[in-house]
């Protein structure tokens, strides 16, 4: 019994976000002088960001939470800002500029852009949504905005009878504005993107007021596109997997990802492994390197080996050198003249232990050598890539009052927990 009370605290006090669409890819930087950001929230009190204005359309994303995965984890944000003009997103590919402490959570400062995996989720709220008046409120223009829902917020209704409702246009920055005089009480009614309706009353004009509504939208078991919150059919996705920058390294005429090279060295070449693609020809002369660099690192726990297909002009005998890292050159041979080989080396067996940043081929003489290359990959390695839990709470850590606060929240709630535990015992 003790156990079983002692875990249920444990799972009591946790609070949990829901998925609510499938995982996509996005590019995510980070600026530093946030705090009143175009969704009219104030200060932050959970990670946040700005997205751009394809996402933010007319604020319609303000409030809603995503999981962000990078290299270094996952996090979870509460979109709070507009991020206008915006030249790093497009229709298909959203740009999350994080609060810097945001960014941080997921890759490293130095990092300052970087590709991502996304997706949205519940936001996991403690308590109600909240209805805050701004301070030059009146009765003939009573304006607000809406906090703490737990989904996105799709419309608000308003009535003087809770029989009729008239509807709202969300503002620019994210407002809602009745423009008739208010007779009180109000009812206001707040729709969410899964449909969901809810009401609250509004008795007397208070300026500059944050109203708990006693009402909270209710996590659906739904999926929706991310961008226009349609629903969709859903997916079984544990979690968002790590964004893939390196298995795929060269194909087709292409480096992917984040990978690049020096490319003023390399000719393309047409008679490679399959017909009709492109390849690569390096002349390989006076010790200079075909190099390949990721400015992020690959964990090498996530592969095992790299993989390539090459050929050369004349049978060679260990007349090419491959590095990792700054590991020791590992000498390979060819086998037959103009004839593709596929080459399989086991990154232990080339002494890479470590995360990997770069690697390079070169020539094992000083004579000039012509070495053609196609297909380079990076292998994975067994290694399962466990969901981690985001970090939800998110409070800036440079806020002192945020602090306050969330101590005092974390306090209640453990009060509340503490007093369930004393009647389970009773």
């Amino acid at each position: 019994m003790k156990y079983y009370l002692f875990f249920f605290l444990l799972f009591n006090y946790a609070i949990k976000s829901e998925p609510l669409s499938r995982c996509k890819n996005a590019v995510a930087t980070f600026y530093e002088s946030y705090g009143h950001g175009s969704c009219g929230f104030g200060y932050p009190k959970m990670y946040g960001a700005a997205i751009d204005d394809k996402m933010y359309k007319n604020a319609e994303k303000c409030g809603i939470c995503y999981e962000l995965v990078g290299p270094k984890g996952s996090v979870k944000i509460m979109v709070d800002d507009l991020d206008p003009n915006d030249q790093k997103a497009t229709e298909t590919l959203a740009h999350f500029d994080c609060h810097k402490n945001t960014f941080l959570q997921i890759a490293e400062e130095t990092w300052g852009i970087l590709n991502i995996t996304w997706r949205m989720v519940s936001c996991g709220h403690e308590g109600n949504i909240i209805l805050q008046t701004i301070a030059d409120t009146t009765e003939y223009y009573y304006s607000f905005y809406v906090l703490n829902h737990e989904i996105g917020l799709k419309n608000v209704y308003y009535s003087g009878d809770n029989k009729v409702w008239t509807s709202l246009k969300r503002e620019d920055y994210n407002r809602w504005t009745v423009k008739v005089k208010v007779e009180f009480p109000i009812y206001f009614q707040f729709e969410s993107i899964a449909g969901e309706k809810v009401s609250t009353k509004i008795n007397e004009l208070k300026k500059a007021y944050s109203h708990d509504t006693g009402v909270q939208f209710t996590i659906p078991n739904k999926y929706f596109d991310p961008r226009s919150l349609v629903e969709v059919s859903k997916k079984d996705e544990k979690c968002c997997e790590l964004f893939d920058a390196y298995t795929q390294i060269y194909y087709n005429g292409k480096f992917y990802k984040e990978w690049s090279t020096n490319d003023a060295l390399i000719k393309e070449h047409n008679q490679c492994v399959e017909e009709g693609k492109k390849c690569i020809k390096f002349e390989f002369v006076n010790w200079n390197v075909f190099k390949f660099i990721n400015r992020f690192k690959a964990e090498a726990r996530r592969y095992k080996a790299i993989e390539f297909y090459f050929k050369t002009e004349n049978v060679c005998n260990k007349c090419l050198k491959l590095k990792f890292n700054e590991y020791d050159w590992h000498l390979i041979s060819s086998s037959g003249a103009n004839k593709w080989e596929k080459i399989t080396l086991l990154l232990k067996d080339l002494g890479s232990e470590s995360d990997i940043e770069s690697f390079m081929f070169q020539g094992a003489s000083i004579e000039s050598t012509i070495i053609y290359f196609d297909k380079i990959k990076l292998v994975k390695s067994d290694y399962d890539d466990q969901c981690a839990e985001p970090e939800d709470e998110g409070h800036d850590s440079d806020s002192p009052s945020d602090s306050a606060s969330n101590i005092f929240n974390i306090s209640i709630g453990f009060i509340v927990n503490i007093i369930m535990f004393v009647l389970l015992l009773n």
